[in-house]
This record gives C-alpha cells, sequence and structure tokens, in this order.
C-alpha cells in the first residue's frame, strides 16, 4: 500500500472540522475574539515539611471472575511522601529515621481489608509498594455491582506506645463467569490481561496494545485488505472510527479481526452523551470476542464537552457490562483534567507536535499562548518532548489524584502530517521515538493517528512497524507487564531512558529527544556496572544509535532498545 497525500487531507480536515467550537482548550483562538485566560488548570499539591502516609488498597485485578476468587488478591501500599496528594495523612515517625523515607527502622503497619463479610489482617512494611494480601472472596456473590473495600491501618513506631489509625477504601468487581470476552486490568502495573482474540478460549495473558485508528466509512468500508496489513505489520488491534454507518461491513470488520486475532476498540465518540444509544451499543457489542475496550469521550476537553458527561456515561457501561474497560482521549495540556478522567479507566493523549508551528497558527492565522490559540498541539513546542511531557503529566496527575492503581495512560503516536497545522509527517524513526519515550513514562498502550501513514522502506512509519512491533511484543513487552520488575527514569542531556529490571537482566529504552549529538555514559542510565560492552549489552534495535565500551553514543532523535546482564 503506498502512501496516498488525499488520506492525509482527508484526516487533518477531520481535525480542523473538530475545531470549530467557539473555544478550543478553554480558549479563544480566531481574530475576531478577545484573549480570555481559559481556566480549568490543574492545581498541584501542597507541600508537606513533616511526613504523610499515603496509604491505597486495590485488587490486584479489575474484574476478578468466579474462577479467579480463591486466588484472589489485594495490594497495598504505604508510601511515605511529602506532597498533600490524595488521601495522605500525617504520620509521626521513628525520631531516629529523621526525613528519610527509605530507613529500615520504620517497622510495619497492621492492615485489614474488609469486603462483605470477609476479612484480613496482615503486616504490611511502612513505606512497602505493591505489597500484595491474598484474599479469598469465593463466600461473596458474584454480581454486577461492585463491593465497597474498606481497608484500614494502624501504625505503631518502634520505641512508641501510641497507635496512629489510617483508613481508605476500593472497589471490587467480581463478577460471574462467562465464555464471552474479558478485559482485565493488573492493578499493580496497569496492564490489560486478555484471552485469545479468535475467540477459542485460552488463558489469560498480560497484553500491550499496539493499533492504529482508522476512519471507518471513508477508509476501512470500503477496503477490508486494510485489516490484513495491519496484521501484517504487527498489530494488534484496531480502532474503528466512527461513524459505522453501514452495520453490514462493520460485521465484517467485526469477523476478519477475530480471524486475524486483533482486538477492536469499540469507539463511542459520536453519541456517548445520549445513554439511549451507548446502552443499545453495549447490549450489542459487549459479547464479541474480541472487544478490548470502550472508547466513549474523545477530547471532551478540546470540545469543553460537561464535565460530568464521561463520567455518566462509565456508570452506566459498568452497570451494563464491566467486562471491558473504558478509555478517553484528552486533547488539552491542561484543562479540566480531573473531572473528564473520572470517566475513564485509561486515559489517552492525543498531543500531535511533529510539523506545528508552536507559536502562530497556520489555519486561523493568531498566534498561540497559553492563554490564546490552536496550533494543532496544545500548549506544545514542537518537538517530541511534547509527548514525553505529555504522558509524564497524565501519570503524576492520577497519582495526585489518587487513581495511580485504577487509572492507566497510553499513547497515541503521530502518524500523519503534511497539512492544516502540521507541515511534515513524522519519519519512521520519530514515530518510533515518541512511542518509546511513552513506554518510558508509563504508557501501557499506543494507538497511532491514523491509517493509512506512510509506507515504503524502513524509514517511513510502516516500514519502521513491521520490525519494531515484534520487538515490543516480544522483548518489551515481558518487562512492563511483570509486576515484580523495578523502573526507573533518566534524563541526560535530552536523551530520554527507560530501564526495567526482572531480577535476571536489564531492558533500556532510550530516545534522543534533542536535535544534537550526545554521549551517554552507562552509569548516566542506570548501568554503571557493566564492565564489558561485548558480553554483557545485546543490541535489539538501534537506529541513529550505538554504543562502546563506556556509553551511548546518539544522533540527533537516535533510539534504541538493549539487553543488559552486568555482573
Amino acid at each position: 500500500m503506498k502512501y496516498n497525500k488525499s488520506f492525509v487531507a482527508l484526516a487533518v480536515a477531520a481535525l480542523v472540522r473538530g475545531s470549530l467550537a467557539q473555544t478550543w482548550c478553554g480558549k479563544n483562538y480566531m481574530s475576531n475574539q478577545s484573549v480570555v485566560p481559559p481556566g480549568g488548570q490543574f492545581v498541584l499539591p501542597a507541600q508537606s515539611v513533616d511526613p504523610l502516609l499515603s496509604f491505597r488498597c486495590a485488587p490486584v485485578f479489575r474484574p476478578y471472575l468466579q474462577e479467579d476468587a480463591k486466588s484472589a488478591a489485594f495490594i497495598v501500599d504505604t508510601s511515605i511522601v511529602y506532597d498533600w496528594i490524595a488521601g495522605a495523612e500525617p504520620i509521626s515517625l521513628p525520631s531516629t529515621s529523621g526525613s528519610s523515607s527509605n530507613s529500615t527502622s520504620l517497622g510495619t503497619v497492621s492492615v485489614t481489608i474488609n469486603v462483605g463479610s470477609i476479612k484480613t489482617t496482615v503486616n504490611v512494611p511502612l513505606n512497602a509498594t505493591k505489597f500484595q494480601i491474598p484474599v479469598d472472596i469465593s463466600k461473596l456473590q458474584a454480581r454486577k455491582a461492585a463491593y465497597h473495600v474498606t481497608c484500614s491501618a494502624t501504625y505503631t513506631a518502634p520505641s512508641s506506645s501510641k497507635s496512629q489509625k489510617f483508613k481508605t477504601g476500593a472497589s471490587l468487581l467480581y463478577l460471574p463467569d462467562t465464555n464471552a470476552s474479558v478485559t482485565k486490568t493488573d492493578l499493580r502495573t496497569g496492564a490489560l490481561w486478555v484471552r485469545p482474540a479468535d475467540g477459542k478460549g485460552g488463558a489469560f495473558a498480560p497484553f500491550i496494545p499496539q493499533g492504529f485508528y482508522i476512519n471507518f466509512d471513508e477508509y476501512l468500508a470500503g477496503n477490508l485488505t486494510r485489516i490484513d496489513q495491519l496484521k501484517a505489520d504487527g498489530f494488534n488491534t484496531i480502532h474503528p472510527i466512527p461513524p459505522y454507518d453501514n452495520l453490514t461491513i462493520f460485521e465484517e470488520v467485526i469477523n476478519k479481526t477475530i480471524s486475524a486475532g486483533m482486538y477492536i476498540v469499540y469507539d463511542m465518540r459520536s453519541n456517548y452523551q445520549n445513554l439511549t444509544a451507548v446502552a443499545q451499543q453495549v447490549k450489542t457489542y459487549a459479547s464479541i470476542p474480541n472487544l478490548l475496550n470502550w472508547e466513549t469521550a474523545h477530547e471532551p476537553d478540546g470540545n469543553s464537552d460537561p464535565l460530568d458527561a464521561a463520567k455518566s456515561t462509565y456508570d452506566l457501561i459498568y452497570q451494563l457490562d464491566g467486562y471491558h474497560p473504558i478509555s478517553i482521549v484528552l486533547n488539552c495540556q491542561d484543562y479540566n483534567f480531573s473531572p473528564y478522567v473520572d470517566g475513564a479507566d485509561i486515559v489517552l493523549h492525543d498531543a500531535y507536535p511533529i510539523g506545528i508551528n508552536a507559536t502562530f497558527s497556520p489555519v486561523w492565522h493568531t498566534a498561540c499562548t497559553p492563554d490564546f490559540g490552536h496550533c494543532g498541539c496544545d500548549n506544545c513546542k514542537g518537538t517530541l518532548y511534547d509527548v514525553k511531557a505529555r504522558v509524564q503529566t497524565f501519570k503524576d496527575r492520577l497519582n495526585i489524584l489518587g487513581f495511580d492503581r485504577t487509572k492507566s495512560v497510553w499513547t497515541t503516536p503521530q502518524a500523519f502530517g503534511s497539512g492544516a497545522y502540521w507541515n511534515t509527517t513524522p519519519t519512521g524513526q520519530q514515530w518510533a521515538a515518541l512511542g518509546f519515550t511513552s513506554f518510558n513514562h508509563g504508557a501501557l498502550g499506543s494507538k497511532s493517528f491514523q491509517y493509512p501513514t506512510t509506507t515504503g522502506n524502513v524509514t517511513t512509519i510502516e516500514g519502521t512497524a513491521t520490525n519494531l512491533t515484534v520487538i515490543i511484543t516480544d522483548i518489551v513487552q515481558p518487562f512492563i507487564v511483570n509486576p515484580n520488575a523495578t523502573f526507573t527514569t533518566y534524563d541526560y542531556l535530552g536523551v530520554d531512558a527507560g530501564l526495567w529490571h526482572n531480577g535476571t537482566a536489564y531492558l533500556l529504552i532510550v530516545a534522543n529527544l534533542v536535535n544534537a549529538q550526545v554521549y551517554v555514559p552507562w552509569k548516566d542510565v542506570g548501568l554503571g556496572a557493566i564492565t564489558n560492552t561485548t558480553t554483557q549489552v545485546e543490541r535489539i534495535l538501534s537506529v541513529s544509535q550505538n554504543t562502546n565500551a563506556t556509553g551511548l553514543n546518539f544522533l540527533p532523535n537516535g533510539i534504541g532498545i538493549y539487553i543488559a546482564t552486568p555482573p
């Protein structure tokens, strides 16, 4: 399939049509409008001089099925923090511990989990994360309605007789067994767990979605071989963009993706605020064997949709289904984040920075500032760094709001351009870098916008994807979905690095986000123990990037994936 610029024209025209509201991200943007601060900014928490306990608990999986009841478990976090994030409470630590949150003399917390008639008490180390507590839930009745869980904690500092008590809540979704599709979320990592998409049954396994948005009416309905091409490129997920006007062909799309073993995302953006229409769609499509998740609000922040609309739809879908998570897409860098994410399990960004003029809109012929204008990527600088910042910002906000366990972030790499706000299309290398920096900052799924994209040799997006998708599945995914793996990020002179350690080996993902040559010593990406690059470092992929005995060399926008096994 050759890249057709008419496809780009249609895609970018649709994006411009989506910008015809009176404001975008709360901002005026037309030449006849005045500057009015948009409001809606996220409020960062105040800092605390004294230590605070961030006590959180959650089931390991959402949902649990009846078949899981005896192996169910909860995870508990007893983190010491110094920001007034959601639920944080003052805690008196031993005087010898000072301000250190890593002190081994902090002692333990007695944690009790109550759900229904079940009560479990376990001692948990203070300042622990992902501490797992088995809880047999087989005495509970499987049902559509979630169970409220009460988690309480009692802490008595060593050499003290005074007890301190803390309490938090959680939600347990415990559903009847079903032969229809189920998508679980591992709340230890945020990763999805699925059965095979072909509907023939099989065990649940962790899964990183790699897919594309594709316009149903314009691109897919008339050419179902595009599903075959995406499958051949190594993608495992397809996201048809509505409307789905021809339901007969839409059913053919579903059946063809089932045969191909690909998952499908059902998109309700056109009518997600019509709860009657939502209910009808859920009842119709909830049982298809390859349904990955529902997507409801698309850029509600950009369009200034009612603040409670996504949450109302979210609540209804859980009443009717519960077996599949719900995603939304946010376009704005900072506009009413909190109320919109109430209506989602998965939060996607769609920051498209490549090829924009970050200060002047070629569409509206007006300037872009934090208070005015629309330049195609809200509050962006027009570099790869914008996506790194957006993913990390969303992750940080979810943690501040208390959703770090229950909501995850996915990414939408830019795979279009050359029209409207964008004067160029990302190269295959840039497209890969957008994905790399997203994984490095916590993204657990990737759906590029949109297909068809550039195709041909390895410098194109589709040419890059053919090899990269296999590497993500075979090499990267096992580290990212491993709840026991440790993870650290590094930034060295504009090189973004993520380092995972599974107890045996390290996975290093690197992307140079600046337009300059950079040298990075091994020690500055957490691998200072390397003594022999030849025997201890395995190159999996690199473009415009290589290694030597002491570190990594990068040309502008260079990328790499390595497995390291230092002594």
